[in-house]
């Protein structure tokens, strides 16, 4: 105990020995920052021995022994968490299964058969023309997210009043009536072709090593998708997320789009993201992209001196995707052409459409789109 004081002393020695220097940092116009050390005049301060500083710190250690220590809070179990026994309870026990829902738009938490809200999910996600087993894909693939939800899977539980999804595409998945669907499209043909695509994959959902996975989708992948690694921070590898070649999707309108801008249109974007300090400082009426991702898309970008990662820019712009290529029609403007829609990882929709086209299955598709899953029914 007597050495654990003493190493305890020679610390408090050494940090006020460290009080002595001062740390001066100056920022060139560049935004290079050099650092180095201004001594401070000794007479500031007496120099304590390591006897001096014992008798300052044994009534202390003395008062630690008398009091009680202090407990540690235990932290509490998350609701997403709790609530995967009662949802396991569900699926043993009632071939019904009923998923809550929180509508942003109607401020409005529901409660509805689990196979209903898929057919409002895949009517909202995917045109009824789609060949029927890219339909079937897109239906296994939403009812996994939403049961993956309803385990306390992959977070986000605790944004939505209670409820296990929303009807936000932006945030889980969009979802639509079949009144609304119907009011909107008038096709009674078309609701009832994505219904028995549901009706036929009833039950069916993705898993991994027995977990259902996290089974993201996009519009159009430009040609490729994406590592998940590549455009979120993921704790560990997720191995069924990985980049793939998806073909032929040059034929739908999601493919490419360009879109024009002018400097000044981007520098009051960028105010809006960084302090206008920060924004005279670094900004210029320069672009470059930095880095690329396996895939081919942009991992980080350069405008002036911000940096910002593919990801940042494409919400930065609006863009539909991170697969950009940037030119200069003229020194006031920045042409920007992006392949793809969405965040490109996991199944592309449009690819989806092509295979079924080709005469892959919903089975197919999917394993093809997230490397190493099993299709298979829920254990009743």
């Amino acid at each position: 105990m007597l050495e654990r004081i003493i190493e305890i002393s020679r610390r408090i020695k050494s940090r006020i020995e460290m009080r002595t220097n001062r740390i001066i940092t100056r920022t060139n116009r560049s935004g290079v920052h050099t650092h180095f050390y201004k001594r401070r005049s000794f007479n500031r301060y007496r120099m304590l021995s390591i006897k001096d500083i014992l008798l300052y710190i044994l009534p202390l250690f003395l008062l630690m022994l008398i009091l009680p220590p202090i407990e540690k809070k235990k932290t509490e179990i998350p609701v997403s968490v709790i609530n995967v026994k009662e949802v396991d309870t569900k699926i043993s026990d009632d071939s019904t299964i009923e998923i809550i829902v929180y509508n942003p738009s109607k401020s409005l938490v529901e409660t509805f058969d689990l196979e209903e809200y898929v057919v409002g999910v895949v009517a909202a996600e995917m045109p009824a023309s789609f060949h029927e087993e890219a339909l079937k894909a897109q239906a296994v693939a939403a009812r996994t997210f939403a049961l993956s939800r309803m385990k306390g899977l992959y977070g986000s539980y605790e944004q939505h009043f209670g409820a296990h999804v929303c009807t936000d595409f932006s945030h889980c998945q969009a979802w639509i009536s079949k009144e609304r669907y119907l009011e909107t499209y008038r096709d009674e043909y078309a609701y009832e072709k994505i219904k028995k695509a549901c009706e036929d994959t009833r039950n069916i959902v993705m898993t991994y090593d027995g977990i259902l996975i996290n089974p993201l989708y996009h519009a159009n992948s430009g040609g490729v998708t994406e590592d998940v690694e590549s455009v979120w921070e993921v704790s560990g590898k997720v191995p069924y997320l990985k980049s793939v070649y998806s073909v032929d999707e040059s034929q739908y309108s999601q493919y490419e789009t360009k879109v024009i801008f002018s400097w000044e249109d981007i520098k009051e974007r960028l105010e809006q993201k960084y302090s206008q300090e920060e924004v005279e400082l670094y900004f210029a009426k320069d672009m470059e992209i930095m880095s690329y991702s396996a895939s081919g898309r942009t991992e980080e970008i350069r405008i002036g001196n911000i940096f910002m990662s593919g990801t940042e820019f494409r919400e930065l712009l609006d863009l539909r995707s991170t697969n950009i290529d940037i030119s200069f029609p003229d020194p006031e403007t920045v042409e920007i052409v992006s392949r793809g829609f969405g965040h490109g990882v996991g199944m592309s929709q449009c690819g989806a459409d092509v295979l079924g086209k080709n005469g892959y299955n919903f089975k197919e598709i999917l394993e093809y789109y997230y490397t190493g899953i099993l299709v298979e029914e829920l254990k009743q």
